[in-house]
């Protein structure tokens, strides 16, 4: 095994530690980081291939002299679907995304989105019960049995969250933060202080308006689209020095600023499920530029995916 398959090893699989020994004690005057979210990783419509083509971009972007990133964050939905799918085709998925996460050249931290959860759904085919039923498939993946996790990197803190229950009538999955993940978040964030800025990840939105602009201000959400008990944790981030939180789950690209945080939904690297753009938003990942004085910039690189038939 090469030094960068090691990388990827070490850094996918636990997401905990710093990247470089040396940041607590030299903080930056910035860095960069890389975000894809809503991969969607599948054997059909070229999707293999044009995953492949964004890692190259990421690598190109990454290694530039005036965007270096050290690091990677993925925002959910890194495969098509383990949610109404065999065990077979979730299996082969998986192989297909880590196949292409090889060419990375840079470490990388998941964050699990509810595509990437094995039959959390009413029409599921692996059923309550079954050896690989729910999360354990990403988590024994890419963190050592968790599926929520934080790290600093640079004087910035970074918090990954797991954004996705399930609905005990329907056995759908939606979005929520459960009890037991609040209550780390809530020590996690006091550990790190009032001070340090932080960066929060999670798959499901906590916000977003872009359903009404399509359908209407008066259109209501169901359960799946947003994070449906975000005011009860609202103003814990408000205490602390939360300047960002990303999210994917949408596929487009949106920023909305409340109060002293930003809110963005990245995009999507698969656009329209590797269909084509979603509403004029292309394929694509995005570079979050983090500076000492705790502020940053967010800008969005397309890697010029051409549709497959």
């Amino acid at each position: 095994m090469n030094r960068r398959s090691l990388l990827h090893l070490a850094a996918g699989a636990s997401g905990l530690s710093a990247i470089s020994a040396g940041a607590q004690d030299a903080v930056p005057a910035s860095f960069r980081f890389l975000f894809a979210t809503d991969i969607h990783v599948q054997p059909e419509r070229g999707a293999t291939e044009g995953f492949t083509q964004c890692v190259a971009k990421m690598n190109a972007v990454a290694a530039a002299a005036e965007t270096k990133a050290d690091f990677l964050i993925t925002g959910g939905d890194l495969i098509m679907d383990a949610l109404e799918v065999g065990m077979d085709r979730a299996l082969l998925e998986w192989s297909l995304f880590d196949e292409a996460m090889m060419g990375l050249e840079i470490p990388a931290y998941h964050t699990v989105g509810n595509h990437d959860i094995v039959g959390w759904s009413s029409k599921a085919v692996v059923k309550p019960g079954e050896q690989d039923y729910g999360k354990k498939l990403f988590s024994d993946r890419y963190g050592e049995g968790r599926t929520y996790r934080s790290f600093d990197h640079g004087g910035w803190h970074f918090i990954l969250l797991d954004s996705i229950s399930q609905n005990p009538q329907t056995l759908d999955y939606e979005g929520r933060i459960d009890d037991d993940q609040l209550a780390w978040l809530q020590a996690d964030l006091e550990k790190t202080g009032k001070e340090t800025p932080v960066v929060l990840v999670s798959h499901i939105p906590f916000f977003s308006v872009w359903h009404q602009v399509i359908k209407g201000p008066t259109f209501a959400l169901d359960a799946k689209a947003l994070v449906a008990n975000v005011f009860e944790f609202r103003k814990l981030l408000e205490t602390h020095n939360v300047k960002l939180v990303l999210s994917g789950h949408g596929h487009v690209l949106e920023k909305i600023e409340i109060g002293r945080i930003r809110y963005i939904q990245g995009g999507a690297v698969s656009g329209m499920w590797w269909k084509g753009p979603v509403y004029g938003n292309p394929e694509g990942f995005g570079v979050v530029e983090c500076r000492a004085d705790g502020e940053f910039t967010y800008d969005y690189e397309s890697f010029d995916w051409k549709v497959r038939a």
